[in-house]
């Protein structure tokens, strides 16, 4: 069984844990770059995970799964298509401090359905991103980023799901009675980092798309851990 007690100090980290995730988070994030400098049309899955993994452990993580459009299934090796969409969704750790990083692919010229859906993903966490702070909550981060696409005019079903990430991918305590993980609706505290997932619930967009980044949360905002990157990548 989880021990809420011991997840619940560990959402708070200290200066050294958080050092410990910007090394993480950076290694991470360049080894999903890793991955996606190589697709292209044809590209195999299996490809696409084996550049993620080297790079991941060459600058000192260890994988722990690259999802690459909705497939985390390493016996399934799907190949990418021109004039598709997909995300790919990379989680590493060093010294168990995890890093999580997912941007969403076009290859060539995606369909219009997939570049709106995406927009209004980017939309969304873009509102989300300018108001965290300490003392909000999960529930409050969903609908923010509800309402921002909403209010933006966008016709898209956007998930967005926050998480605490540190020594585990999803590092915080949670109601598991029975048998069963259900969230809580934690309160954002200073020194915690957190993930929101954001992908988008559509199936009719040609594709898959989803965008994740790991935030701070300060004495009064919130700041990303790694480089802030586009949420779409062209190649």
């Amino acid at each position: 069984r989880r021990s809420p007690d011991l997840r619940a100090i560990r959402l708070v980290k200290s200066p050294l844990e958080i050092r410990l995730m910007r090394r993480a988070s950076a290694a991470n994030l360049a080894a999903v770059d890793a991955a996606i400098r190589i697709v292209r049309d044809g590209a195999s899955h299996a490809e696409l995970r084996r550049a993620y993994e080297i790079e991941a452990a060459r600058l000192g993580n260890r994988p722990v799964f690259l999802t690459v459009d909705r497939i985390s299934n390493e016996l399934a090796d799907e190949r990418v298509r021109d004039g598709q969409t997909f995300f790919v969704d990379g989680v590493s750790h060093f010294r168990h401090y995890h890093g999580d990083y997912a941007r969403t692919l076009f290859v060539g010229e995606p369909d219009r359905a997939a570049r709106e859906a995406a927009a209004a993903m980017r939309h969304g966490w873009d509102a989300v991103r300018e108001r965290l702070r300490p003392g909000l909550r999960y529930s409050e981060i969903v609908q923010i980023g509800r309402e921002a696409i909403r209010q933006g005019g966008f016709d898209a079903s956007v998930g967005f799901g926050p998480h605490s990430v540190g020594l585990a991918h999803t590092d915080e305590p949670c109601d598991d009675a029975g048998g069963f993980y259900r969230k809580l609706d934690l309160v954002l505290q200073p020194n915690m980092i957190l993930s929101v997932d954001c992908p988008v619930l559509a199936t009719g967009i040609g594709g898959s798309a989803h965008m994740e980044d790991l935030m701070l949360i300060t004495a009064n905002g919130a700041e990303p851990i790694h480089e802030l990157r586009p949420g779409t990548v062209q190649v």
